[in-house]
């Protein structure tokens, strides 16, 4: 009896630590998202309070608890919001919701659309991961509306009143090619970003310019060239000695 008391205590400690880790594996985009927005706000907390742009907080050690503590909270609190809708609405039931409610869908759709351009404008010209997350922040707000809206449509309407080939097709398509063309966007962002640091690092902290670096990929290029061309004469000597070799050879033999 004892032993199995001590069983499940050990298992429910087991199910409490792992249960971060299990949504973190089981949601990697969503992480890999909430991870790369909270470096990017980081980057551009700390680079606007060394500019002097910053002025909410004054002291430094209320920046520094800020950016150790009050951002890593605010993005790991929307985190455990979206995973947790995520995890009630898997794949096959958002799609039905999705074409059980496609007036909902159609116009919140052209409200996100027609709304986004002003939400971005104090954004054009700026950081491109800024934008990429004032787009997936209100693409977010408007699904919540979505969801609230289809909850009060399935409490008014018990059935469903429109079926439309085409809006099904255009929903399966969607559901096919969103996951995809959402993974090659944020990976080119985040390459981007990380290139954008890159080069921060290299002009800021080592002091190079723009025409030091184009110095250096020169000389790297006359290295590879003058390498190509070492290689290419040792192979023709090589070919010469071997001819040489085989004509030596068969009149040897005669």
């Amino acid at each position: 009896m004892e032993q199995e008391i001590v069983q499940v205590e050990t298992e429910k400690v087991e199910k409490k630590q792992n249960f971060f880790l299990k949504r973190i594996l089981k949601y990697q985009v969503i992480t890999f998202t909430f991870g790369f927005l909270l470096l990017n706000q980081v980057v551009v907390f700390w680079v606007t309070c060394l500019t002097g742009e910053d002025s909410f907080l004054g002291k430094l050690s209320l920046k520094i608890l800020f950016a150790a503590i009050g951002i890593p909270l605010i993005y790991f609190l929307q985190w455990l919001l979206v995973v947790w809708i995520a995890s009630k609405f898997p794949r096959e039931k958002l799609k039905e919701k999705f074409l059980r409610h496609p007036v909902a869908t159609i116009i919140l759709f052209v409200l996100y659309i027609t709304d986004l351009p002003y939400r971005l404008s104090e954004y054009w010209g700026g950081n491109i991961a800024s934008i990429f997350e004032v787009i997936v922040y209100y693409a977010f707000i408007s699904f919540l509306w979505w969801l609230l809206i289809c909850w009060i449509s399935d409490k008014i309407f018990k059935k469903q009143r429109f079926q439309w080939n085409w809006y099904r097709k255009i929903v399966d398509k969607i559901f096919v090619f969103i996951p995809p063309v959402y993974k090659f966007i944020l990976g080119l962002i985040v390459a981007l970003f990380v290139f954008l640091i890159l080069f921060l690092l290299i002009t800021i902290v080592f002091h190079y310019s723009g025409a030091d670096l184009k110095n250096l990929f020169k000389a790297t290029s006359k290295n590879s060239g003058n390498a190509a061309c070492h290689c290419e004469r040792s192979e023709a000597i090589y070919i010469i000695k071997r001819k040489t070799e085989i004509a030596s050879s068969f009149h040897s033999s005669q």
